[in-house]
């Protein structure tokens, strides 16, 4: 008969690996949300005026992308623990959206939902 210490331990397990789900689903977004992005700036009509809107928001949304990658890469040499997936997952939440696209904020609302539920 499984004891409440058991149980507790397989329900932490079961989190931790729904927890290493969602941060892979935003490491996967985050590269989508560039590769994107790197297609449209490679396809963009040149010459390209300096006071292109458009173009300097793909640029700014490019350059977040990269660090925010970059800065996900150095986590990847890691072990994680339940505390640092709490941590990461709950600042890309908290944080302005990195694209444009629908693809992200539906991301990000599955996210919240799931998130409640392991999280705490």
């Amino acid at each position: 008969m499984p004891t409440v210490t058991s149980r507790r331990t397989i329900g932490r397990e079961e989190d931790l690996a729904t927890l290493r789900s969602l941060w892979r689903d935003i490491t996967r977004d985050l590269r989508r949300g560039k590769h994107l992005i790197d297609e449209e700036i490679r396809s963009y009509p040149t010459p390209i005026p300096r006071c292109d809107a458009q173009f300097n928001h793909l640029y700014e949304q490019q350059g977040r992308l990269a660090r925010e990658l970059d800065r996900i890469g150095g986590f990847a040499e890691k072990s994680l623990g339940r505390g640092d997936y709490v941590r990461l997952i709950g600042e890309f939440i908290a944080s302005a959206p990195y694209t444009d696209d629908g693809a992200e904020r539906e991301l990000r609302f599955r996210l919240k939902a799931e998130f409640t539920t392991v999280g705490k």
